[in-house]
């Protein structure tokens, strides 16, 4: 028996090996990256606009890089548009969760995430219609950049019941696809080693093992205990400060009442930050705001997803590992990346001002990944006891039958549902990985010659001239060898 479960391993092995596919989406994903560190924001605009166009599972992923780049090249059209396409798949999804959506193969939800459309994310989402807010104030268009500022405070509103619809929606679909790839590989599902509901005993058994809990701690900074669970968050955990901080300002100086509760919200959960205070404080005032300028520099970029890959414990499968062929799993966890510069000052009239953070990005979209993975997780621990359990079912199977042919039959069922189980064993890396990392902030009166000059680390990052009026000077800032993409709006006063 010892010598067949090598075979049948080894036979596992090869088919998996064998497995092979084109240009991924890490890899252009990792291409993308490597442009924009570089500065060359024009580079990977092609290809990704025409995988957006492809359509299938990944068009809003690369709708998202395509406006993010087109918005970094000031191409102001063909990022709004890149944008409002990208809209287009949200609406979609919130019409029909992706979770509940065609899928490209059977039994998706048994294989991995990766099967399914990408849903994008809240910050995805909110981030949309802020980039397209910001492109609309720096042309004057100053309605629609309304409309889009009032639609991510919508989506911050929403972003907590999004994400319990979403952990609803996907065990929904993972109950009802368990129970069916069962029945197509011949197992009945009450059979011995295929019992579904050992699945939510596994699940049970590794959130409350101490060793595999450490391991998930120590490679995805995950704590099994606390993290991720969307009963404990609260608005502050999840609220994007840097966008609700524009908003605020902006319909301030637009003339608008309400701009003082958005600022007011900030103060009181990060009361000692200096530049929303003072902002506050204005707004509370009967002064008209004149010829004040906002420096807002977006810096470096957010975190991105990697692989790790590690086999789910058998123990958790009591009696099972004669017969496991295959037993692997596949977790996302988050590569953290470098800052473009840690101090910036902006001199204007003669007075230096040292900007503040505003957003810690890189928490939010911790936050976000915690939830995401805290569910992920219970998949991954499901699929991959569902996927043994099969194997398992038909080896006790083989083990019982006295006809050869039928045994042989068995033993190739077996391998062929371990090789499956093998070849569709991935994390779902995909994310927006052009967003940025920290918010920085400052506001400063407008000098008589209208020169603000921004810098960075000592080093000088840009030099921005602004009209008679109240402005918001956007900077982003890749990486510190980067050349800064700057846009002014200005409101008059």
């Amino acid at each position: 028996m010892a010598a067949n479960l090598r075979l049948l391993r080894l036979c596992v092995a090869a088919v998996a090996v064998a497995i092979v596919g084109c240009r991924t989406n890490k890899q252009i994903l990792d291409d993308y990256e490597k442009a924009l560190l570089a500065g060359d924001y024009a580079a990977p605009v092609a290809e990704i606009e025409e995988k957006a166009d492809d359509g299938g599972v990944d068009e809003l992923l690369w709708r998202l890089h395509a406006g993010g780049s087109r918005y970094l090249l000031n191409d102001f059209h063909s990022a709004v548009d890149q944008f409002d396409k990208a809209e287009d798949v949200f609406l979609r999804n919130d019409a029909t969760s992706v979770f509940k959506q065609g899928v490209t193969g059977a039994f998706a939800m048994i294989s991995n995430d990766r099967a399914f459309p990408y849903a994008g994310g809240g910050e995805d989402r909110i981030f949309t219609c802020f980039y397209k807010a910001v492109d609309y104030m720096r042309n004057g268009k100053f309605d629609a950049a309304r409309t889009e500022l009032n639609r991510a405070a919508q989506h911050q509103d929403n972003w907590l019941w999004d994400r319990k619809k979403e952990i609803a929606d996907a065990a929904e679909a993972l109950a009802k696809s368990a129970d069916e790839y069962a029945k197509k590989e011949g197992v009945d599902s009450s059979s011995a080693g295929a019992d579904l509901a050992k699945s939510d005993k596994a699940v049970d058994d590794a959130f409350s093992d101490d060793g595999f809990a450490s391991k998930v701690k120590t490679q995805c900074g995950f704590d099994m205990s606390i993290d991720g669970d969307v009963e404990t968050l609260a608005r502050k955990d999840w609220l994007n400060r840097y966008v609700q901080h524009v908003t605020g300002v902006f319909r301030l100086l637009s003339g608008e009442g309400d701009g003082v509760n958005y600022l007011k919200e900030l103060a009181e959960i990060d009361p000692g930050n200096v530049v929303l205070k003072a902002d506050l404080v204005l707004a509370k005032s009967s002064v008209r705001p004149r010829n004040l300028v906002w420096v807002f520099v977006e810096d470096g970029l957010g975190p991105v997803r990697e692989e790790w890959r590690l086999d789910l414990p058998t123990v958790f499968i009591p009696y099972a590992n004669r017969y496991v062929l295959y037993a692997g799993m596949a977790l996302p966890y988050l590569r953290y990346r470098r800052q473009a510069g840690t101090v910036y000052n902006v001199m204007a009239g003669g007075a230096k001002r040292q900007l503040v953070t505003v957003q810690d990005v890189d928490g939010l979209l911790k936050t976000e990944f915690d939830v995401y993975f805290r569910s992920a997780l219970v998949r991954e621990i499901t699929r991959t006891i569902v996927k043994i359990g099969v194997q398992v079912a038909l080896g006790v199977a083989a083990d019982n039958v006295s006809d050869s042919y039928t045994q042989i039959a068995l033993r190739a069922s077996q391998v062929a549902a371990a090789a499956w189980a093998a070849s569709v064993t991935q994390a779902d890396l995909r994310t927006w990985s052009g967003l940025p990392k920290e918010v920085f902030a400052m506001r400063v009166n407008r000098p008589e010659d209208g020169r603000i000059v921004l810098s960075g680390d000592g080093a000088p990052v840009a030099e921005v001239q602004v009209p008679e009026g109240n402005s918001l000077v956007f900077v982003r800032r890749t990486s510190s060898s980067a050349p800064a993409v700057v846009k002014v709006a200005t409101l008059p006063n």
